[in-house]
C-alpha cells in the first residue's frame, strides 16, 4: 500500500517554479506513476520508503494528483493514492514560539478579519504539537482538531491560523494574485533550541550548554514512572477547559502591570511545571525529531520565523545559535532557502519574564541579518506592549515580512514602497552637534505621535561624554537627526534604543515606513 507522508493531503498548497517533492513508504516493491490532471508526469521504482518529484508547475487551482501503483494482492484492486483540490503557488514555513502560534482569533482585528475570510486559495497547514513520540497515540494531551490538516481561509477555520502567517499570506496573495500556503510548525515558550537536532548542540563549544543543563536537569528524575505521571497530570491540567479559558482570556486582552485576573489563573497553572525530562516540550533537540521532520523537505519558497523570547538567558548566544538553526533547516531541504525573521518587540515585564535582555538580543538578530547571507529582519519596535510579551496587533508583523520577500525575494520591481527599517548608516561629529544619517527613509523621518511617556527622541536616543550622559536637543532634517548639547565636542558612545528604560516604543520613523532599528553603543569619531 502506498502512504504518503501526512502532510500530502487534499487541499493542500504545493510550490509552484520547483521540482516538487512527495515522499513517503509502499509495503512492496513497485513501480510508482505520478498523474497531474490525468496526464503522467513522473515515474519512480519503489520499495520501502520513497521519494518522487513533480516537475516544476505554473500557479494553477483545483488540480487532482493521483500517485498509482502496481496492482495490491489478491484482490487485483490498483495501488494508489488520490488527492483531489490542490493548489499550486507560494508556500511558506512558519516556525517560532508563542508570537508565531498566535492564534488569529487573539488578534486584535480579529472579528473583521474573519468575518471577511473567504479565500479557497489561501490555505495553511499546522504541525500537530506533540513533545514526544507516542504522545498522539497515547492521547495525553488536548488535540486540537485543525493540527495536521490543511485549512482554507474561512471563517470556520481562520480563528486558529497563525496571525503573523494569515497577514504575510494575505499580503503575498494580494500582490502575487496565486495560491499561496502556510506550514505552520511552531509551539510557545521554546527556545530556538528545540528545532534543531541534539549533533548540532553537543558538537558546538558554546551552543553546548544548552544540552549540559539539560543533562542536569534530567538526572534529578530518579523515579521514572513517577516522572512520567507527573507528566500526565500536568497535561491533563493544562489541557483542561478551564486552562483553555484561562489562555484565551489572556491572550485575547491585553496585559496590565499587576497580575491581575488576566493573567493570575494561567500563572496558578503553571506554577507547578512537569519537570525537565524527555517529554518536556521545551527540552533541547525535542520538536525537531517530533514536529519539524515531520514537514521537512516540503518543498517551499521560504522560512517565516518569530522567536528568541525563550532565550534571553543565553542572549549573547542567540546569533550563534539562530546561524545554527538556519543552517540546518537549509540542510533538511537541500536548498539555501530565504530566510525571514522577526526582531523582538519591546516590553517591560509579563508574568515571569522582563525585557531586560532584550536589547542584546536584538544587536544579535540584527547581526544574523547582516552576516547571513538571504536572511533579512522585520522591526516591530513601535507595536510592543509595555505588559504584554504579545503584542495584539500582527497585521504590522506579517505585513512587513511579507514587504521584506516581495522585495528581496520575488523582487517586484517598479514598486516604490517601504521593505526596511530606517538604520543609522552614519554619525558625524559637526562641533558641538552630531549629525546621524538613516539609511531606508527615502522621503524623510518623522516623530509619531503617542501616548506613551518612553517615545520621545530624548529617550530614544542615549549619549555618553566621559562616561556620563549627556542633556541634548533633537531636531529631525530629513534622513537624519540633529543632536545638539555644549557637551557633545566631547561625546564618546551614542545609542538608540537600547535597554528597556523602562520600556522604549519607537516612534521615530521613516515617512510612510517603519520604525527605527535600535542601534548598540557606537563610538563616535
Amino acid at each position: 500500500m502506498i502512504r504518503l507522508a501526512e502532510i500530502f493531503q487534499d487541499g493542500m498548497v504545493l510550490q509552484r517554479g520547483k521540482n516538487v517533492r512527495l515522499w513517503g513508504t509502499t509495503d512492496h516493491r513497485q513501480v510508482l506513476e505520478v498523474f497531474l490532471n490525468g496526464k503522467k508526469v513522473a515515474q519512480q521504482e519503489a520499495e520501502g520508503d520513497f521519494d518522487v518529484f513533480l516537475p516544476a508547475q505554473e500557479a494553477m487551482e483545483n488540480a487532482e494528483i493521483r500517485i498509482a501503483g502496481e496492482a495490491a494482492g489478491e484482490s487485483d484492486q490498483p495501488d494508489e493514492v488520490n488527492l483531489e483540490n490542490v493548489d499550486f503557488g507560494e508556500v511558506w514555513v512558519a516556525g517560532g514560539q508563542s508570537n508565531m502560534e498566535f492564534m488569529l482569533q487573539y488578534d486584535v482585528h480579529a472579528d473583521e478579519v474573519i468575518a471577511n475570510a473567504n479565500d479557497p486559495h489561501l490555505r495553511f497547514f499546522d504541525v500537530g504539537e506533540f513533545a514526544f513520540e507516542g504522545e498522539k497515540e497515547e492521547n495525553l494531551k488536548f488535540l486540537a482538531f485543525h493540527w495536521d490538516r490543511w485549512h482554507s481561509f474561512e471563517p470556520e477555520e481562520a480563528p486558529y491560523m497563525s496571525a503573523v502567517g494569515i497577514y504575510y499570506a494575505k499580503a503575498l496573495r494580494e500582490r502575487l494574485q496565486v495560491p499561496v500556503g502556510i506550514v505552520g510548525c511552531n509551539w510557545g515558550g521554546t527556545s530556538a533550541s528545540c528545532w534543531l537536532p541534539e549533533e548540532d548542540l553537543r558538537q558546538d563549544d558554546e551552543l553546548k550548554v544548552y544540552m549540559e543543563e539539560y543533562d542536569q536537569a534530567a538526572s534529578k528524575i530518579k523515579d521514572m514512572e513517577k516522572y512520567l505521571q507527573k507528566d500526565r497530570d500536568y497535561r491533563a491540567r493544562t489541557g483542561s477547559e478551564s486552562a483553555q479559558a484561562s489562555s484565551d482570556n489572556m491572550l485575547k486582552n491585553e496585559a496590565v502591570k499587576a497580575m491581575n485576573p488576566l493573567i493570575r489563573p494561567l500563572a496558578g497553572l503553571f506554577s507547578v511545571m512537569h519537570p525537565m525530562g524527555p517529554h518536556h516540550e521545551w527540552r533541547p533537540a525535542g520538536l525537531y525529531y517530533t514536529m519539524q521532520q515531520k514537514i521537512a523537505g516540503f518543498t517551499a519558497r521560504g522560512f517565516l520565523w518569530y522567536q528568541g523570547c525563550s532565550d534571553d538567558t543565553h542572549a549573547r548566544l542567540y546569533a550563534r545559535l539562530l546561524t545554527t538553526l538556519i543552517r540546518r533547516w537549509r540542510s533538511d531541504w537541500k536548498e539555501e532557502l530565504p530566510f525571514l525573521f522577526v526582531q523582538l518587540a519591546p516590553f517591560e515585564t509579563w508574568m515571569n519574564s522582563t525585557g531586560k535582555n532584550y536589547p542584546i538580543l536584538r544587536a544579535q538578530q540584527q547581526y544574523v541579518a547582516d552576516h547571513v547571507s538571504g536572511c533579512h529582519m522585520a522591526s516591530i519596535m513601535d507595536i510592543g506592549s509595555r505588559y504584554d510579551i504579545h503584542p495584539k496587533n500582527k497585521q504590522p508583523v506579517g505585513e512587513r515580512l511579507a514587504a521584506l520577500s516581495l522585495h528581496y525575494v520575488y523582487q517586484t520591481a517598479g514598486e516604490k514602497k517601504a521593505y526596511e527599517a530606517p538604520r543609522i548608516s552614519r554619525i558625524r561629529r559637526e562641533g558641538s552637534a552630531l549629525r546621524v544619517k538613516f539609511d531606508y527613509a527615502p522621503d524623510g523621518l518623522e516623530l509619531v505621535p503617542s501616548d506613551s511617556p518612553f517615545a520621545g527622541l530624548d529617550y530614544l536616543f542615549r549619549i555618553w561624554a566621559d562616561r556620563k550622559p549627556v542633556k541634548a536637543t533633537f531636531m529631525i532634517a530629513g534622513d537624519e537627526i540633529l543632536i545638539h548639547s555644549p557637551q557633545l565636542q566631547e561625546a564618546e558612545e551614542i545609542c538608540l534604543s537600547f535597554a528597556n528604560r523602562p520600556y522604549e516604543i519607537v516612534n521615530l520613523k521613516a515617512r510612510g515606513g517603519f520604525p527605527a532599528r535600535p542601534m548598540p553603543k557606537r563610538i563616535v569619531k
